[in-house]
């Protein structure tokens, strides 16, 4: 998975803290298709070689924080059970670089359909949708919702 380079030139990304931006990577280059990654603060700390120490917080509050800083950010939304979404992953392993707009909705049907994408991203959705509230998952695939039936999601959300 190749990160997005473009995400540095984003200003809300600059504004971020070097162990933000660090954590960033290494979720968004191990989630899967969705954008759903499973691991808790020591899996992270673990993957960016962060230094274990002894005591009660092994880890510091580095990776906390820096995950809360993510979140305040609304580049990713945590879940129950260590499940973490790194927001619009999604939609670049969809289709390139998209942008839900009328013009790019038939890019998107077209990309994603023809692909396969929307299987996938429903497994997963299906998957840990307990995991997120209904509004997280509404939100952040909404063009699924426009692209495929609504009737598929219906008994997702229930």
């Amino acid at each position: 998975m190749r990160l997005d380079t473009l995400k540095w030139n984003d200003h809300t990304f600059k504004q971020l803290s070097k162990e933000a931006k660090l954590i960033y990577c290494f979720l968004e280059a191990h989630c899967s298709t969705a954008g759903f990654l499973q691991a808790d603060e020591s899996d992270i700390a673990n993957g960016i070689g962060l230094k274990r120490r002894t005591g009660l917080n092994p880890f510091g509050n580095v990776v906390i924080l820096a995950l809360k800083e993510l979140e305040d950010s609304s580049f990713i939304t945590q879940g129950d059970y260590d499940f973490i979404l790194v927001k619009g992953t999604h939609k670049k392993r969809a289709y390139g670089k998209l942008k839900v707009s009328d013009k790019a909705k038939d890019c998107y049907r077209v990309g994603v359909l023809k692909s396969g994408m929307h299987t996938a991203v429903l497994k997963e959705i299906n998957s840990t949708c307990e995991c997120f509230s209904k509004e997280v998952i509404l939100e952040e695939f909404e063009a699924y919702f426009e692209v495929l039936e609504r009737e598929v999601f219906h008994e997702v959300l229930r």
